[in-house]
């Protein structure tokens, strides 16, 4: 047996004494693994491309991906078809309208999202958000950014200044809007010109409450006509603002001018506005055209007021779905982080978002009205109150093209809401045959 001799034994041990200060504060790095490139298409642009980013950065960084954001021109839908049919599929796609899913499914473009269906995300996300992605029995659609649309956003200090308390009923509300005109104010702004969507989500929150998800959903299936009574029953509720024009501010050929950032920016800047009715993404119109608004201070928001009693707010979001089109180690590992709850949060802590996955932190959202809006959105998906907004669910030609100018004529002469509603019925006939 060979010994190794004493001295030259110490001998090492004094030089690894010496080595180990050294040691001890280096960082061995692990071979570097090749990343795995991947395009996703979408419509985000200005600040919401670069809030996005923030989680392709992430997803960068823990996923291993590297995210090549390509963004569209005017025409989503138009330009991913072309698209598709040219054999140039992004990687991944967004799609906001789920019954766009649908259609892409039955196209052969799609592949479903399997990999992601664990206990974790069935924990995660409300059975809501499972279906609107599922076609057929299977999953081909995840849904990351939600907007959160049950909501009236005002201005704080006019509120304090008028000595307004928040209204928490629609009565209340409309009660607050008839004071607030005869106090010399106009109290409605709108964004309802090429933005007519506006119209719509008013509507939409309108005959939620009034009408219940379930004749909700069923309008949307064309299940119950336009013609009906729940949905005249909200028209004649809606004109008790709209159907004054004193409720209108700076009148009704202004309202249907402006877009949705304009209608925001003028519930601050005009001394007579009070009222705009739209989503979390508010935050980021308003920020996008007044850098120096602060939320909480020159604008804050308030549940839409109940119509009638429910046991929670009833909740309409517009939502914001991820598919892929091409089956890649980059797509599946893209997707993977975007129901990551910490990916997702790398978006809340900039504003303006809403996650639907309800295990995002509520540390991440940075004001508490939009943390209100993310608990807002779980409990009515828990109270099967939380629904998809209509146009985006309903056939694309009736909510997607005809719906928005259809309610803009509605909203020129409010007394002519039979013959809109008849219009409506005889293009949904025609679309959903």
């Amino acid at each position: 047996m060979t010994h190794f001799p004493r001295k030259r034994f110490l001998a090492v041990l004094a030089v690894f004494a010496l080595l180990l200060p050294f040691l001890a504060n280096r960082t061995f790095a692990s071979p570097a693994r090749a990343s795995l490139p991947v395009t996703i298409f979408g419509q985000w642009q200005s600040a919401e491309k670069t809030d996005f980013l923030a989680i392709a950065s992430y997803c960068d960084s823990h996923y291993n991906t590297k995210v090549n954001y390509q963004q569209s021109g005017a025409s989503y839908a138009t330009e991913l078809q072309t698209r598709v049919q040219g054999g140039n599929p992004p990687d991944v796609a967004t799609l906001s309208t789920p019954s766009s899913i649908a259609q892409y499914v039955a196209g052969g473009s799609l592949t479903p999202l399997t990999f992601v269906e664990n206990s974790t995300f069935k924990k995660q996300y409300s059975p809501f958000w499972r279906n609107l992605g599922t076609v057929n029995g299977k999953l081909y659609g995840i849904f990351m950014k939600s907007d959160v649309k049950s909501l009236v956003w005002y201005d704080p200090k006019k509120f304090k200044a008028g000595k307004y308390s928040i209204p928490k009923t629609w009565t209340q509300l409309v009660a607050l809007s008839n004071k607030m005109i005869k106090n010399g104010k106009q109290p409605w702004a709108w964004g309802a010109g090429v933005d007519n969507w506006t119209l719509t989500d008013f509507f939409e929150n309108v005959f939620l409450q009034s009408a219940g998800p379930a004749n909700y959903n069923k309008l949307i299936a064309h299940k119950i006509s336009w013609t009906s009574a729940p949905v005249v029953n909200a028209f004649k509720i809606m004109n008790q603002i709209v159907g004054n024009p004193k409720m209108i501010a700076g009148g009704r050929s202004r309202a249907l001018s402006q877009k949705a950032a304009q209608g925001a920016v003028q519930m601050i800047q005009d001394p007579k506005a009070e009222f705009f009715q739209e989503a979390t993404f508010v935050d980021a119109l308003i920020k996008g055209a007044l850098p120096s608004a602060k939320l909480g201070v020159d604008y804050s928001a308030f549940p839409f007021p109940l119509v009638k009693k429910w046991s929670t707010t009833p909740t309409e979001v517009g939502p914001n779905g991820i598919v892929i089109m091409k089956d890649t180690p980059g797509s599946r590992a893209l997707v993977k982080c975007l129901v990551d709850p910490n990916a997702l949060a790398q978006w809340a802590k900039l504003g303006g978002y809403i996650s639907p996955n309800n295990a995002t932190p509520a540390s991440a959202y940075p004001s508490p009205l939009l943390r209100s809006a993310a608990q807002m959105q779980i409990r009515a998906g828990r109270a099967g109150l939380l629904v998809g907004d209509a146009s985006d669910l309903e056939a694309p030609a009736l909510g997607g093209t005809y719906e928005g100018p259809a309610l803009q004529k509605w909203f020129t002469n409010p007394s002519s809401y039979m013959s809109v509603l008849q219009g409506m019925e005889t293009e949904a006939k025609k679309d959903y045959k």
